[in-house]
């Protein structure tokens, strides 16, 4: 499946266009009556196509927690430094790239450059 960049988004907008102009002329040049009726049908086949479709199509993937090109944190007196992700949960996927310096400083502070999994609540 294709990924949801610019230019991908241009090419669906440009194709639905072109869809659209070229039904449009067809139906202006077989007459109102005839376009009515065929109107009719395409709207009832869309509409079902609609319904059923989510059941049809693949489901979405998870797509990943992702840290990249993190910062330094630092914790001091019992806190915490993250520069990279914390996630609930032992299934969600999660990605951590090029992470910054965590640093912890005394009793209690904790400190994570990578990936720090919470159960759920």
């Amino acid at each position: 499946m294709p990924r949801r960049n610019r230019r991908w988004l241009w090419a669906g907008r440009g194709l639905f266009g072109v869809i659209v102009a070229g039904l449009v002329g067809y139906l202006a040049v077989v007459g109102l009556d005839r376009a009515d009726k065929l109107g009719s049908v395409i709207g009832s086949v869309v509409a079902v196509i609609a319904l059923i479709a989510p059941y049809l199509l693949p489901a979405p993937t998870d797509v990943p927690d992702r840290v990249e090109d993190s910062g330094k944190a630092r914790a001091t007196g019992g806190g915490q430094a993250n520069t990279g992700v914390q996630v609930a949960g032992d299934d969600r996927p999660a990605r951590v790239t090029g992470s910054g310096d965590a640093v912890a400083d005394g009793p209690g502070s904790v400190a994570n450059t990578g990936v720090q999994r919470h159960p759920r609540p």
